[in-house]
């Protein structure tokens, strides 16, 4: 039976990705130059692309799908480039400066001078109000509303037009802050307003805070660029559901996205996430880790035993965010990484990105810093006749000009040189980062495949892996568009948590089953209000859990069907101690735990995508020759004439020796001379190193 089509948007920092999933289930793929200045052009460029290839117009393509998913940059660009809204902090008084008390000890204490990020919320708009909750969640102080009606004029004075409000132990009795809320909308009936009993019920008062802060921050441009959005979707034809990516590698309807602005941070990334475990499960390959080099950043994901790791918080540009969100390591290093040299006279590469405005200097757009893409341009990686299929034309006598000039001139080398130092120091950096989430985690990447995704990646893919040990690379069909195929497959998520100290020995089972029953009330009707069908909803339960006297604690999936049982007590026990012993190398089960939070996942589960592909010609390896040109490999001391195959024609089966390159219309591969390539029965690309 043929389903309704379905696309994916995502935004990255140089292009906009889309995936149209067609009636049969085939993929297709589309490419268009993103537009800083309002995301929303880049969008229509491309799904107007995608309607051109359908020949269909935009309305008919609009109003024949059954999905709509599109990953956003717009809060995480908003919080990195700091231009959020004018926002207005109301607390409890005396604690105006906890914000920027920070947790009281630095990130790196060699560093003497390390900077931190200024306040979301400069100290002159952080305004304390008379009230005050114990905390058992006792009123000790009623609210006064005088004072919180005379900080609303404040802010009215001064402009303000976002509000967060977080007063102490809210978490536990939050009528203060609502009743703060309805005086605010009052006064400032346009102000966006967060209040933290919603954006994050919780212990810790700087992370709540600040997640709170964060969020009200962003809140207000990611609002207007939503609305807008999917106002104009629909006017255009769009009847069905227009969903949002979230952090935690979920989708969410747009009112809940604006209500839950700092949930989408790291949208994009999060969706690639899910590709990859969408991808362990297909090929079987439980144990991967998914690299996505695009213009602006490389995100690098691991995928153990089939699964992400969920973070419960995390930091971006230094903002402290307490929300569920899957572990990644992100660093500037893409396509449009800057290269520069310091003071110093050593070679750089980013973090600064010359983006898509104005873009690499071989875009031809204005740009006059050489990049990675400069470099792997004049390194014969790419073909300058067959970017983005032809449809860009790219200047790399432009690109050279200025590589000479700004780095090898100034470093006494030629255009050459300078252009394989820029590839060698790109993919140390990402060599790197992707140490990060394996080798000092506790995983060894020998035992882990490589996926390479983002239109970039697989230029560099060989070399990353020789780097840090892996010896097979993974080129899905998808790969430039990987994100935008992985939020086609994510499910709506919606997280819940709720703060519930107690110890085990010891836990009193009536009043923690009241609570997770509450609490899965309410985060079930919540799920059923973004559209998803009773039979589709499944909830799942975590505890936040420590030794007695810890400082942090470890998340631990408890039994999600039932009551708990005292039975239970004892296996959530041993999660918890074979947990803090594969963290942290070590557990006392002989002392006592402290639970901290309940979470509750709701979880309404969407259709997954089987591969297919568009039907094309195959042919032998021999009819995929498109001929040859110069390439680059320090391997073999300089440029050797390589084999150029086009990847449409290549069967399954097929298997090319390295060095070779191979081409499709938005993404280039490159096989380095130490590496072979099999195509499986999927249509992905399988490099493996030679033994």
């Amino acid at each position: 039976m043929k389903t309704k089509m379905r696309i994916g948007v995502d935004i990255g920092g140089t292009f906009t990705d889309c995936v149209v999933i067609d009636e049969n289930s085939v993929i297709h793929r589309f490419k268009e130059l993103s537009t800083p200045k309002d995301p929303s052009v880049g969008l229509y460029n491309v799904i107007k692309k995608a309607s051109k290839y359908f020949n269909k117009s935009l309305t008919e393509l609009l109003s024949s799908l059954d999905l709509f998913c599109h990953g956003t940059t717009v809060a995480t660009n908003t919080l990195l480039t700091g231009t959020g809204a004018r926002t207005g902090l109301v607390l409890t008084k005396g604690f105006r400066d906890s914000i920027e008390m920070r947790r009281a000890h630095k990130d790196n204490i060699w560093d003497l001078r390390l900077p931190v990020p200024p306040p979301l919320v400069p100290r002159y708009l952080r305004l304390g109000v008379t009230e005050r909750v114990d905390h058992r969640g006792e009123v000790l102080q009623p609210l006064d509303a005088d004072d919180a009606e005379s900080v609303c004029r404040t802010f009215k004075r001064e402009g303000v037009e976002a509000v967060a409000v977080c007063t102490l132990f809210s978490f536990l009795n939050d009528s203060h802050e609502r009743a703060i809320r309805e005086i605010v909308a009052k006064h400032l009936p346009d102000a966006f307003i967060s209040i933290s009993s919603e954006v994050l019920p919780q212990i810790r008062e700087y992370e709540r805070q600040s997640t709170t802060v964060a969020n009200a921050y962003v809140g207000p441009k990611l609002t207007v660029y939503l609305s807008n959005l999917e106002t104009r979707l629909k006017s255009d034809g769009l009847s069905r559901a227009f969903y949002v990516t979230a952090s935690n590698g979920g989708v969410m309807t747009v009112d809940t996205a604006i209500r839950h602005a700092s949930a989408t941070l790291l949208s994009g990334p999060a969706a690639g996430a899910v590709g990859a475990m969408f991808f362990a499960d297909l090929l079987g390959q439980k144990n991967l880790i998914l690299m996505d080099m695009g213009g602006t950043s490389f995100d690098v994901t691991l995928v153990n035993n089939g699964n992400v790791t969920l973070s419960t918080e995390g930091e971006i540009a230094g903002y402290r965010i307490a929300k569920p969100m899957i572990d990644i390591n992100t660093i500037g290093a893409g396509g449009g990484s800057i290269a520069w040299i310091d003071r110093g006279g050593m070679l750089r590469v980013g973090p600064a990105s010359a983006g898509s405005d104005p873009g690499p200097v071989c875009y031809d757009l204005g740009g006059e810093k050489p990049t990675v893409t400069d470099a792997n341009l004049l390194l014969g990686y790419l073909n300058p006749d067959y970017f983005l299929g032809g449809e860009m034309q790219v200047n790399k006598e432009k690109a050279k000009k200025i590589l000479q000039k700004t780095v090898a001139d100034p470093m006494g080398l030629c255009e050459v040189e300078a252009a394989a130092g820029i590839f060698r120091i790109i993919n140390q950096s990402m060599a790197d980062a992707t140490k990060v989430v394996s080798i000092q985690r506790g995983h060894d990447p020998r035992e882990y495949a490589l996926i390479s995704a983002g239109g970039a990646c697989s230029i560099h893919a060989c070399k990353i892996a020789e780097e840090v040990g892996s010896r097979t690379v993974i080129v899905p069909e998808a790969a430039s568009v990987f994100c935008a195929l992985g939020m086609l497959e994510s499910d709506i998520r919606l997280d819940s948590v709720k703060t519930f100290n107690g110890f085990i020995p010891g836990l009193d089972l009536a009043e923690f089953n009241e609570v997770i029953a509450q609490v899965e009330k309410k985060a079930l009707a919540e799920l059923l209000q973004e559209g998803v069908e009773r039979e589709r909803a499944t909830l799942v339960r975590h505890l936040d859990i420590r030794y007695v006297g810890q400082h942090h604690e470890v998340t631990v999936e408890i039994p999600s069907e039932g009551a708990i049982e005292s039975r239970h007590l004892d296996e959530i026990a041993d999660a918890f101690h074979n947990a803090h012993e594969r963290l942290y190398t070590y557990s006392t089960p002989e002392n006592p735990l402290e639970v901290m939070n309940l979470r509750i996942t709701a979880i309404g589960s969407v259709e997954k995508t089987g591969l297919k592909n568009a039907s094309k010609k195959k042919a032998s390896v021999e009819e995929a020759l498109k001929g040859k040109r110069p390439v680059y490999f320090e391997e073999t001391g300089g440029f050797i004439d390589t084999p150029v195959y086009d990847r449409n024609l290549l069967s399954e089966g097929a298997r090319i020796e390295g060095p070779a390159v191979v081409e499709e219309r938005i993404t280039t591969v490159i096989v380095h001379p130490e590496w072979n390539l099999t195509v499986d029965t999927y249509g992905n690309i399988i490099m493996k190193e030679k033994t």
